[in-house]
């Protein structure tokens, strides 16, 4: 395939192909006259191949169709599995929870912040800039160190298992736009209608014995 891709991509174009055939045509007709080098001789004899180029199109998309669907899939899953874990998982729950827990009794009592329950999002990230009075530790660690202690029967264990989701597959998701799966799955239908023409065009100019087995093959497709 990265071959053919490459095929498709150096053939020659309308004005080339003119200049070749001009050429070969003129060879021709004079005794000693210079044939044509190497890569004109290639391009001249893959623009014989009838409808070289909508074959190799619809076969290049074919072989990467699948992949590109397939990889806004892989993300879209990826995505909704991060959800459900977020809004589901026992794990972030408890580690909320102690979040929660401890802000509330930080804030307990004390009116400038209006004896605040619950918690903003923003939040989570200053956790490690809250500092103990000693400046010791920060409360991000205490709130580690203390789920560890009261609610992982296997820490310290090869078995113990992070309580929230993949810090990598967080960060993908992150950087995940529903705006680029639109533009990927409508690229995708433009290049589908495509090589739908481009298949038809063949159908349509090809002698009967150039049709196989590519006619078969894009109609399964």
């Amino acid at each position: 395939l990265i071959t053919l891709s490459l095929f498709f991509f150096q053939r020659a174009q309308s004005d080339e192909l003119e200049k070749i055939e001009k050429h070969s045509k003129a060879s021709r007709e004079k005794e000693n006259a210079k044939s044509l080098d190497k890569p004109e001789q290639f391009l001249y004899e893959l623009s014989l191949i009838p409808n070289f180029s909508e074959r190799v199109f619809c076969i290049l998309f074919q072989s990467t169709f699948s992949e590109s669907i397939c990889s806004v899939h892989r993300k879209l899953e990826l995505l909704q599995k991060l959800c459900e874990t977020l809004k589901n998982g026992s794990g972030v729950m408890r580690v909320l929870g102690l979040v929660l827990a401890f802000g509330n009794y930080m804030n307990g009592g004390n009116r400038t912040r209006g004896q605040a329950d619950g918690f903003g999002l923003d939040i989570l990230p200053k956790l490690k800039d809250v500092k103990s009075s000693d400046n010791s530790r920060s409360l991000l660690s205490y709130i580690v160190s203390y789920y560890l202690r009261n609610f992982d029967e296997d820490a310290g264990k090869e078995q113990c298992i992070f309580p929230l989701p993949d810090p990598q597959d967080l960060f993908q998701a992150s950087q995940m736009k529903f705006e680029d799966f639109q533009k990927d799955l409508q690229k995708t239908k433009k290049d589908l209608r495509v090589c739908e023409r481009e298949a038809a065009k063949v159908y349509q100019l090809s002698l009967e014995e150039h049709l196989q087995p590519f006619k078969d093959s894009m109609e399964q497709f």
